[in-house]
Formats: structure tokens, C-alpha cells, sequence
């Protein structure tokens, strides 16, 4: 059985379409655990209103999506694990694509595929990779933005997921953390279909936290990593660093101190805007 697991917070309008692209699924060995994470809309209301076997509503009071996702992990019955945001949509066929690859590669863990992305504008798009294989590093892979998860485009062994649990004190970039962390734990196989359609216009929870320790950002440690994985958390602080001013400062003093990093960083970006030494890159250290 594929256990769906979605984390619910005022999610009014889009949760019935986002549930809807479960039930339609052309599979039936499934279960959804919502989760409703202290919901202050109709939210719940709606899922209530849905009289299907399969759904199980639990209620909890707010604690954040990380919370929410490990109240679905161990209330979970099936043997696999498949996150869903309540603001984004399965593709038709999304759980029988999966169903068939935990089939086909039995010995993984951790199957990551493609996804559709619908931009604020409306604009959709989608997630480039087309190869299908165990990815030889998936930090490397994030940094040269060869293939980067989403909790809804994976699906993982639920025994994994419980060694792996979700940092409930983390609220943004909280999936960036979890993955970084499962990447220690199992391969990532990757399946070139699409099966999420990721609706970029509801994403409420990508803004910047009051209290950076909520963020990601706010909990980096580069100390006895690797190159790739030190790229790849270093990017997030440079992107985000400005979101935070003194807080990031204050918490991550020395990383404004790393030249080293900084020299590595641009001149790895500099490289990458030639193809063909982005492809060389990305078959060496990826595929």
C-alpha cells in the first residue's frame, strides 16, 4: 500500500482540487492521511465533506509542516510514503507510475521523478531531467541543478522515513534539510515521468520566517562535509542570506568570512554557463 501523506493549513481553495487529483488516481492500493495542522479556514471542513474510505483527517494544533508530515509518517499503514502539499496536484496516473517502478527496482528506497511546475503568472513548465538512474551524487546533481526533489514528485520506503524524520523546528526549507539528510541514508533513483504538477501561486510558506532558526538557513553546518554538499548549503546562504540581515550575521558570521568559499562558488558558476562543461559535469559526478 502507498500511504499520501498531506500537511493541511489554510489551504481552503485549493484543497478539494488537490484531493480530487488523489481520488481520481487510476490505482487503488492507497491511502490519504491528512493531516490538519490547526487550520484557522474551511480547510477541514471540505476534506469533511468528502465522504471517500480511504481519506483519514487527523487533527492537531499548529506546529508547522514539519510537524505535520511526521503525524502522517507515524500514523502511516502502507509500505511506501508519498508527501503531497495541500496546494499542489497528482498528474493522472501518478501512482500507478510509482507503483510499478517500487515493482521494478525493488532494492531502492527513494524514487524521485519528474515534475510540471505552474509559475505565479500562471506560466508552466517542466523539470528538465529526462534520464532515468541511481544518481551517483545527488548534492552534485542539486548544485548544478541537474534534478532538485520536491516532496511530492518522491516517494520513499516507510521504514526509511522513520529513521528520517522531519526537524519540527525548521518551518522553511524544511524539505531542503530533510533531503539533505535522506541523501546519507539511501540512493536516489530517478524516474524521467512527470507526476506532480507543483502550483507555484499558493506557496504562502516560502516567506522569509520572523526567527531565522525557523528557516533552514538559520541551522547550516558545514563542518565534516563534502565538497558537493558545502556547495550546495552555501548556495542557500547566499541566496538567502539578505532575507535576515544581522539574524544571519549573527548565527553564520564565519561563512561571510569564507573567501574560499565564495572564490569555489563563482567560478563554479562561472563554468556552468557553458553547456557542454555543465553536461561533462553533470556525466561525471551524476549519472
Amino acid at each position: 500500500m502507498i500511504s499520501v501523506i498531506i500537511p493541511l493549513y489554510n489551504k481552503e481553495q485549493i484543497i478539494e482540487k488537490s484531493l480530487k487529483s488523489v481520488l481520481s488516481q487510476d490505482y487503488d492500493d492507497f491511502e490519504v492521511v491528512i493531516v490538519n495542522d490547526g487550520s484557522t479556514d474551511r480547510s477541514a471542513e471540505i476534506v469533511k465533506r468528502i465522504d471517500d474510505s480511504r481519506i483519514r483527517l487527523i487533527e492537531q494544533e499548529n506546529g508547522g509542516p514539519s510537524k505535520a508530515r511526521n503525524t502522517g509518517v507515524k500514523n502511516a499503514k502502507g509500505d511506501w510514503i508519498v508527501f503531497l502539499d495541500a496546494d499542489d496536484e497528482f498528474l493522472p496516473g501518478a501512482l500507478k507510475y510509482f507503483s510499478d517502478n517500487i515493482s521494478k527496482y525493488s532494492n531502492e528506497s527513494f524514487l524521485a521523478a519528474s515534475s510540471f511546475v505552474v509559475n505565479n503568472n500562471g506560466e508552466m513548465f517542466r523539470t528538465s531531467f529526462v534520464w532515468e538512474g541511481k544518481l551517483k551524487n545527488p548534492y552534485a546533481s542539486h548544485v548544478l541543478r541537474y534534478y532538485s526533489p520536491r516532496t511530492g514528485n518522491c516517494i520513499h520506503r516507510t521504514s526509511i522515513l522513520k529513521e528520517c524524520l522531519f526537524n519540527e523546528n525548521i518551518r522553511r526549507y524544511e524539505d531542503v534539510d530533510f533531503f539533505f539528510r535522506m541523501y546519507k541514508k539511501c540512493n536516489v533513483f530517478l524516474l524521467p515521468e512527470p507526476v506532480l504538477l507543483e502550483n507555484k501561486g499558493f506557496a504562502a510558506a516560502s516567506c522569509p520566517r520572523k526567527n531565522i532558526k525557523e528557516d533552514f538557513l538559520g541551522n547550516l553546518n558545514i563542518h565534516n562535509k563534502g565538497f558537493w554538499e558545502v556547495m550546495g548549503l552555501y548556495r542557500l546562504f547566499l541566496e538567502e542570506r539578505n532575507n535576515y540581515g544581522q539574524q544571519c550575521r549573527d548565527l553564520n558570521e564565519s561563512l561571510y568570512r569564507r573567501f574560499d568559499l565564495f572564490l569555489c562558488y563563482n567560478v563554479l558558476s562561472y563554468i556552468l554557463r557553458a553547456k557542454i562543461i555543465r553536461k561533462l559535469l553533470i556525466n561525471y559526478f551524476v549519472k
